[in-house]
């Protein structure tokens, strides 16, 4: 066993462009605390300009799960019960979708399908009026599903979640307690999936491992500067910027097709 944790820490070590993976996870968690979600939203885009989207994913939704335990503990009591339920037994039957389109192997393909949501995304969070607001309880299993496929191929089921949350009409504190019960749920039930299906690397386990006490460290900077952010702004500002990082992935993904045939 510490060969393999040997040898694992040593290959993400090697990583062309290591310091730039430890930037982007930890600016993504600083993120993911002072608004509540986007840490997969910021960090797989970018980290598949330097890795895999394989490699990308479960690296960011293992640091996340685990850095939701303590904002779970503390706002546990205001978690809506039967939106988790509902959600977490959604996200059950999405997730081997999710797993499937991970360990499809057209890298460039997934990063092209990636920008195209983020575009989608950013536009509907743009355009969408704010009052709009679901009543009907099915919608938990509707947004869970989706929550399910693209948090294990894409985790961004905090990305799901948020849009769901804020359609729901929840406050920050019910919105903050269910989101980091459902990081926890659905962080326990997709790495069983990426274990069976043969997707983790020993490069994954290396960069969890030695990315974890910088993950702690921005975890409690977030909390820091919570109340200094001006969260509806940042937050518009933010899909502005994804917005035109979606299209940046698509032109790669373009490109990458047109050296492979030419």
């Amino acid at each position: 066993m510490t060969g393999y944790i040997g040898e694992a820490v040593s290959q993400a070590l090697a990583t062309d462009g290591f310091i730039w993976v430890c930037a982007i996870v930890s600016a993504a968690l600083v993120l993911r605390v002072a608004i509540g979600f986007g840490d997969g939203l910021i960090a797989v885009p970018l980290l598949s300009l330097i890795v895999d989207v394989s490699e990308a994913v479960p690296t960011i939704l293992f640091l996340s799960t685990t850095m939701s335990l303590y904002p779970l503990w503390k706002d546990r009591s205001h978690i809506q019960l039967g939106s988790l339920g509902r959600t977490s037994i959604a996200a059950f039957v999405g997730i081997p979708l999710g797993v499937v389109l991970l360990g499809w192997g057209n890298d460039s393909l997934m990063k092209g399908a990636l920008g195209a949501l983020l575009i989608a995304l950013a536009w509907w969070q743009l355009c969408t009026p704010a009052q709009t607001r679901l009543e009907w309880s099915g919608w938990s299993y509707i947004f869970g599903t989706a929550a399910g496929v693209l948090g294990s191929a894409y985790a961004l089921r905090g990305t799901v979640f948020s849009v769901y949350g804020a359609l729901r009409g929840w406050g920050p504190k019910k919105f903050k307690g269910t989101i980091n019960a459902f990081y926890v749920v659905s962080g326990i039930l997709i790495p069983i999936t990426y274990f069976g299906a043969g997707l983790i690397t020993p490069r994954i386990v290396g960069f969890y491992l030695v990315i974890l006490p910088l993950a702690v460290l921005a975890t409690m900077l977030g909390y820091r500067v919570t109340d200094r952010v001006d969260a509806t702004v940042f937050k518009r500002w933010l899909w502005m910027l994804l917005f035109g990082l979606g299209f940046v992935l698509i032109v790669r993904m373009f490109l990458a097709s047109t050296a492979a045939t030419a």
